[in-house]
């Protein structure tokens, strides 16, 4: 055992040593956020007359997340917006050593997700913080869903976002389905309805050779099917491909960090764009294959937020959004021919439309 693994065995055992510890380790750190992260967002908002931050965007896992992120950075510097990012970890070390109101004055750009409400509960809890603590920013909740449920919990803490969002004189949310926009518009003062922002990148170019089917199927507790039915669908894809199918995810075995966040998507992007068909009960397995021109059978989500964000695309004949799993060949022989090439014009003069409004 270390010197230092010594000192700190003795002091967690005595009351007042921890508390005398815990004190000294955290203003410690303070000082060390301080100096890297805080001083730097400083110089930052010293040298722009309109300092923009996008924020809560991810370091974790979910290419989800990742490639909503990269969408938004494309569009804000298409539209020549200078913005600092920083990312969900790090505004949570903002938010633990007292340092988030650093962002009040500024233009606070929150990334887009699935994160209003009671299924992410820590999210929600930092949103309000972000939007109590910076009550003279400009805030805007990039397209988002949203979900409190129909319990007392749920309306309990609905109540309580409501009151706080209400409260701030220039917080714009967007909802990124109806389902969401209609509950949004009921409850809060400026909302719209703006696609997810993947929607507008556009992957179908330069298509590789495709071959086989890629499975990219919840396996969590949002997951759709039972065992039963997902051996069913199996056996209907072995006996079309055989071998030939091929595990996926969305979501990662590892961490992503940001100067990684394109070449992991870029990876995922050609493994969608070799396939000639996905599986897929994930909104973003549905969306890769839409910007990839990539034949997909969605299967419906328990989250009204796919059929939701669905419906944006459900003119496109190449994805298929099906709740029974019958017949799956037939579905599959309705596809037209490669290639398919995906158009990302009316997404992105809806977004463009709201993106222009960051800096007026």
């Amino acid at each position: 055992m270390s010197i230092k693994e010594k000192i700190y065995a003795v002091c967690v055992e005595n009351k007042l040593l921890k508390k005398i510890y815990t004190s000294i380790s955290y203003v410690k750190w303070k000082i060390y956020y301080k100096k890297n992260l805080v001083n730097p967002i400083n110089e930052y908002k010293k040298s722009t007359k309109n300092p923009i931050f996008l924020i809560f965007t991810p370091e974790h896992a979910n290419l989800g997340d990742h490639a909503i992120a990269y969408a938004e950075s494309i569009l804000l510097k298409k539209a020549g917006i200078k913005y600092y990012e920083i990312t969900g970890k790090k505004l949570y070390e903002l938010e633990q050593y007292g340092y988030l109101s650093i962002l009040n004055h500024a233009t606070i750009l929150i990334n887009g997700g699935g994160n209003l409400g009671i299924l992410w509960p820590l999210i929600e809890k930092m949103n309000r913080a972000i939007i109590t603590q910076n009550p003279d920013s400009k805030i805007y909740v990039f397209p988002n869903s949203i979900f409190y449920g129909n319990d007392d919990y749920g309306r309990k803490e609905f109540e309580l976002s409501k009151k706080i969002y209400n409260n701030h004189k220039n917080l714009h949310l967007c909802a990124r389905e109806r389902i969401s926009y209609d509950i949004m518009k009921d409850a809060y003062k400026s909302v719209e309805l703006v696609p997810d922002m993947v929607f507008t990148l556009n992957e179908s170019h330069n298509t590789l050779e495709r071959n086989g089917c890629l499975w990219c199927m919840r396996n969590d507790v949002e997951r759709t099917l039972t065992d039963e039915q997902e051996g069913k669908l199996k056996q209907q894809l072995v006996d079309i491909y055989g071998d030939n199918i091929k595990e996926s995810n969305t979501v990662l075995s590892y961490d992503v960090s940001v100067e990684k966040r394109e070449e992991e998507l870029k990876r995922k992007f050609n493994e969608f764009k070799s396939a000639k068909l996905v599986v897929t009960d994930r909104l973003h397995g549905m969306v890769f294959a839409a910007i990839t021109g990539t034949n997909c059978i969605v299967i419906n989500s328990k989250s009204p937020k796919m059929k939701g964000c669905y419906d944006w695309i459900k003119d496109l004949d190449y994805i298929a959004f099906i709740d029974d799993i019958e017949n799956i060949d037939k579905i599959i022989d309705n596809f037209p021919d490669y290639p398919h090439e995906y158009d990302n014009k009316e997404f992105m003069k809806v977004i463009d439309k709201m993106i222009s409004e960051i800096e007026v």
